[in-house]
């Protein structure tokens, strides 16, 4: 128990969602659209009313294609930042933004061009030297300009936490250049590196990578786990939305990303169960597809749908999970939601109304109804009619109902008292550094 603890605190698996997925696809062309012909159309009517911010990766589908009319943010992935604070992969950018921007300003829709940064070594020579970071958002900025878009998205990923101020000064130095600046940011900081206050404070929201809670070089389970608990661990999007409030960052400017893809594992069909190795990632569409011929099942303290096909589990999203997390980060007053990576959905002719249904705030029909909206009864349950899901609940993060106090279980595989004592390593790290 104390080798398995003392391994626990020395090297915690750091997921790097991003990262993984750009090297899945490291040899892939990226597709480059025509310019735009034409008059673009007018935006439908209605438009969101809280922020949908998207991921386009570029080995996606025509980044022209998009459904303009159900975001508000597109990030163009990706341009990689370079130890020297020079920019490479920027044809990923300039090939695709002369097309792209004109289309998505037409629709009300802004453009942020995604710069990232997942090797160590680069993140330190960058970001703990003024003269490169200043290098750095020259070049952005630059990228920014030349094509008329609207800001920077920013992937930093399993980042030292010797770097947390440094990274704060790039983030605060990077928004007095561009007009605006998101970041990714993690489900778990699990090296207390990433100064939720500040970064807050300095930018327009925090995309908040709600997946990868279970990854696949360990044991089955969901990606985007809504609560957790009970057999799972205590980690979940409720957990990490509550985890960055207490650490300062409000709920206006906390954008709850969501995963348009699942997770496979070989492994056994027990639930939850052990792999036999290494799992994969499975877009939303195939996911779809596939639990339709075989038979979903749905796990009801995570809220998440899953399928048991021959020697494997696939755990992943289906429009009905998506629409009960946006509605969970609607009610909790975020900022809004966000999606990697578009196209993963595939052509399902469902997915997008459901977006626009929930992202836009229509004030119920009461019909001369004097019920209160704030009455329980008043809460929709979109589980209604389906005989495994149960029935919906609200989902105010609030007192002793905020994940994370008191739930037994720990990281997928752990046990409490072990997820007591890193819970208690990354309260202790962030305190360090706030007081630094």
């Amino acid at each position: 128990m104390l080798l398995f603890l003392s391994h626990a605190l020395a090297a915690p698996h750091v997921p790097t969602p991003h990262a993984d997925a750009l090297l899945a696809h490291a040899n892939e062309p990226h597709v480059v659209p025509a310019p735009p012909s034409g008059d673009v159309p007018p935006p439908s009517e209605p438009t969101p009313d809280m922020t949908v911010y998207a991921y386009h990766a570029y080995w996606g589908d025509d980044p022209t294609q998009l459904h303009w009319d159900q975001l508000t943010h597109v990030a163009i992935f990706d341009v990689e930042l370079k130890s020297d604070g020079t920019l490479s992969s920027t044809s990923n950018w300039t090939d695709v933004a002369g097309s792209v921007v004109p289309i998505a300003h037409a629709h009300g829709v802004k453009v942020d061009v995604c710069v990232t940064s997942f090797d160590g070594s680069t993140q330190s020579s960058v970001l703990g030297s003024p003269s490169k970071r200043a290098t750095a958002i020259t070049a952005l900025a630059k990228l920014v300009d030349d094509y008329g878009a609207d800001g920077v998205n920013v992937d930093v990923e399993a980042m030292d936490d010797s770097l947390s101020g440094d990274f704060v000064d790039f983030i605060r130095e990077l928004h007095a250049q561009v007009g605006e600046v998101y970041i990714a940011t993690p489900a778990v900081d699990w090296l207390g590196a990433y100064d939720y206050s500040e970064l807050a404070a300095n930018s327009d929201g925090l995309f908040i990578m709600g997946y990868g809670y279970y990854w696949t070089g360990g044991d089955p389970g969901p990606n985007d786990p809504l609560y957790g608990g009970g057999d799972w661990s205590t980690y979940s999007l409720e957990w990490s939305i509550a985890d960055y409030q207490s650490y300062g960052a409000p709920v206006d400017k906390i954008v709850l990303g969501l995963p348009l893809y699942g997770q496979e594992w070989p492994a056994d069909h027990n639930v939850p169960g052990n792999a036999s190795g290494t799992g994969w990632s499975v877009e939303m569409y195939a996911a779809v597809d596939e639990a339709a011929s075989v038979g979903a099942h749905y796990e009801p303290t995570t809220h998440s749908p899953y399928y048991l096909p021959g020697g494997t589990q696939v755990w992943y999203p289906d429009d009905d999970s998506v629409r009960e997390r946006i509605a969970f980060a609607r009610e909790n007053g975020l900022q809004g939601v966000g999606f990697w990576a578009v196209g993963y959905e595939g052509d399902d002719p469902d997915f997008w109304p459901m977006v626009a249904e929930e992202t836009t705030f229509q004030a119920p029909d009461t019909g001369g109804d004097d019920t209160s909206a704030t009455d329980d009864s008043a809460v929709p349950d979109d589980t209604a009619g389906d005989p495994e899901r149960p029935p919906g609940k609200a989902h105010l993060l609030a007192g002793d109902e905020k994940a994370g106090c008191g739930c037994a279980s720990g990281p997928a595989g752990a046990s409490g008292s072990v997820a007591a004592v890193l819970l208690a390593l990354i309260g202790a790290r962030r305190r360090t550094r706030s007081d630094a």
